[in-house]
């Protein structure tokens, strides 16, 4: 063992001796690097700030630039452990003065929240400064944040059965489909079935990434041949995977077909062609004209050639992967029979079981120190249709609100639906809006049925009905599947042109005319709204101020609740400034300013004055049933008038 890893070693002992009873130390070596790595357990305390029952793995060396590889020994060490540390938690000791983004990154990506310690000296923090230091690290990473697909066992959720399934099947012969909505996990789960194949199977496996250019730029006999070719380089290597070369061929489809066939008959193990993707090479791609006849043509020589090995008794096997399912579902393209008809399956990849999605949210909060009551995983999963990436993104919203400081905390479901509304408004429902609108534009047939949910009482057969709730819009009873999707929808349908809107929403001719305030009412919301959110602003930012010059060190989050009610100020006490702000009411605003007048007498001037127009503006015109009278309207686009001129002064 080096001598400064040494150091570092008994450094790490003696500053975590207080919070850790270590129970097992040693130096390992992993692809030329030395490592050491301790078996410690916290104390209650620390157990329960880190959620944590086993042992924590602690681990460190002395490199200046941190590797991906640390994070797979990391892995490796755990997996090894025989079930006595924590599968998705350790510490890294380390002296990379980058190292704790890199490492954190890494961490997620292999399924394990790392809580990074870095030293430059060599010496480290002891007793309660490295309890926070730990606790600040592990809390502040975001385990819901990941972008790209997911194969770790630690991160595959709801999935991991269907993946060995659909790899068993594969290996015996099977055509697969793999259908769904943007980002509801094709590419994660293709990557997860080729890994099994890999690590399980004897068989070959050819990827063909149909969004690559070079491969929907090709035309059916090119890309025949190009899996031809790259299945005889596979042959003659011995290797058993391999992504597909994409070259040009002069070769007509049926040279390029014979071909085909002839370099299958090479194998005798299954022959595994998985498609990504698949959209970019159907007739819905315009920008690759040629797939309009080739599509056909492609198809009719897979089918053949198939069907010849299965004659021959050997196994090819087809996974379909892409969003649309409508080309391979029609009966004839052009006037043409449609090979891929009943050749390819309508098999759909769709939103998780609710148990799963639960499961998921509950597993990767631990890893942050959120839980959450039962009520509250389940209006999370139902706000977010069940599909695993936007329930990510809606946890990841939520964990960004949520203080360090009080964490591990509970949620309760009241606390997450006013969260929930915020996301959706802000970036859920744009999320959403961009994977319907990708859906109708490779499956345009669906979006007039979709719109149509948002209807009660919307007539749909039984067939459509079960395509939209393969695809995750629609639930068993015919309604939008959740907020999220249901927002979504209302965005697209705002899009609609009228020329369409019109086929799909019967016009009511009966229809009363707007209220002659009806536009008046509407720009007094709109004004009301810019001035509260300006208003929220300039009170955050004066309280800011004020608690950087209070010599008794009162923070700005606790003079904002400190105007509020106990119960309010109990049920907003776990959240940052900024969401507590916004979770204010009107009134609860008004009565911060009150509190703190001294720090706003010189904005809004009177008191008095400031406290009437407040309580016009709360009285809201739009939002009564009662008879609007032009006297009300008046009066609150003074007492909004009033407000704004202050606050523009600023």
């Amino acid at each position: 063992m080096g001598y400064e890893l040494q150091k570092l070693k008994a450094e790490t002992i003696s500053a975590f001796s207080e919070l850790f009873s270590i129970n097992a130390e040693s130096v390992r070596h992993y692809e030329n690097g030395e490592y050491f790595v301790m078996y410690a357990r916290g104390s209650k305390r620390v157990q329960n700030i880190l959620g944590a029952e086993r042992e924590i793995l602690i681990i460190g060396n002395v490199y200046a630039d941190q590797q991906a590889r640390s994070l797979q020994f990391t892995r490796r060490v755990i997996n090894e452990s025989d079930g006595r540390l924590e599968t998705s938690l350790c510490v890294f000791v380390h002296q990379d003065p980058r190292g704790n983004a890199k490492l954190k990154r890494w961490g997620r990506e292999n399924g394990i929240a790392v809580i990074p310690v870095y030293t430059s000296t060599g010496v480290l923090p002891r007793g309660q400064e490295m309890e926070r230091l730990l606790s600040y690290e592990f809390f502040t990473q975001d385990p819901f944040d990941v972008t790209g697909p997911v194969a770790s066992d630690a991160q595959f959720f709801g999935r991991r059965t269907e993946a060995q399934e659909l790899a068993r099947k594969l290996q015996a012969g099977h055509i697969r489909a793999c259908f769904g909505i943007r980002k509801i996990g094709k590419t994660s789960i293709l990557h997860r079935v080729l890994a099994e194949l890999k690590d399980n199977y004897d068989a070959v496996t050819l990827f063909i990434d149909c969004q690559r250019d070079d491969v929907f730029g090709l035309d059916a006999a090119g890309l025949l041949s190009s899996i031809t070719q790259s299945l005889l380089s596979l042959k003659k290597s011995g290797r058993q995977y391999a992504e597909v070369d994409a070259i040009s061929s002069q070769a007509s489809i049926a040279d390029a077909a014979k071909s085909f066939q002839s370099a299958l008959a090479e194998f005798d193990v299954p022959v595994v062609l998985a498609f990504d993707e698949i959209d970019y090479i159907t007739p819905g791609n315009g920008a690759a004209e040629q797939w309009r006849r080739g599509f056909l043509e492609f198809w009719r020589n897979v089918r053949a050639a198939y069907h010849a090995a299965a004659r021959d008794e050997r196994k090819v096997s087809l996974l379909i992967s892409g969003v649309s399912s409508r080309w391979f579902s029609v009966e004839s393209i052009d006037g043409i029979e449609n090979a891929a008809l009943a050749f390819i399956p309508e098999e759909y990849l769709s939103p998780l079981p609710r148990g799963a999605a639960n499961a998921m949210i509950k597993n990767i909060g631990a890893m942050a120190g959120l839980r959450f009551e039962e009520a509250a995983l389940d209006a999370i999963s139902s706000f977010c249709s069940d599909m695993p990436f936007w329930i990510r993104k809606a946890c990841s919203s939520i964990h960004g609100k949520v203080e360090t400081a009080v964490r591990p905390l509970t949620l309760s479901v009241s606390a997450v639906t006013s969260m929930l509304e915020s996301y959706g408004r802000d970036e859920g429902a744009a999320l959403a809006k961009v994977a319907l609108q990708h859906l109708f534009r490779v499956y345009p047939e669906l979006q007039a049925p979709s719109i149509g949910l948002l209807e009660k009482n919307r007539d749909l057969s039984a067939a459509m009905l079960r395509t939209l709730c393969r695809y995750g819009i629609a639930n068993a009873s015919g309604e939008v599947s959740g907020t999220m999707m249901r927002m979504a929808l209302a965005m697209v349908a705002e899009e609609v042109p009228l020329e369409q809107s019109s086929a799909i929403v019967t016009a009511d001719k009966s229809r009363p005319l707007m209220s002659e305030w009806a536009e008046e009412l509407a720009g007094i919301s709109y004004r009301r709204n810019m001035m509260e959110r300006a208003l929220r602003s300039i009170a955050i930012n004066f309280l800011r101020v004020a608690a950087l010059s209070d010599k008794s060190g009162q923070s700005a989050k606790a003079m904002l609740l400190a105007a509020l009610q106990e119960k309010r100020r109990s049920d907003l006490e776990p959240f940052n400034l900024e969401a507590i702000a916004e979770k204010l009411l009107w009134l609860e605003l008004v009565a911060v300013i009150n509190k703190n007048w001294g720090l706003f007498e010189r904005v809004f001037g009177d008191k008095t004055t400031f406290n009437d127009n407040a309580k016009i503006v709360n009285d809201r015109p739009d939002a009564h049933a009662k008879q609007l009278e032009p006297g009300d309207v008046a009066m609150h686009r003074r007492a909004l008038h009033w407000l704004d001129e202050r606050i523009s002064r600023i």
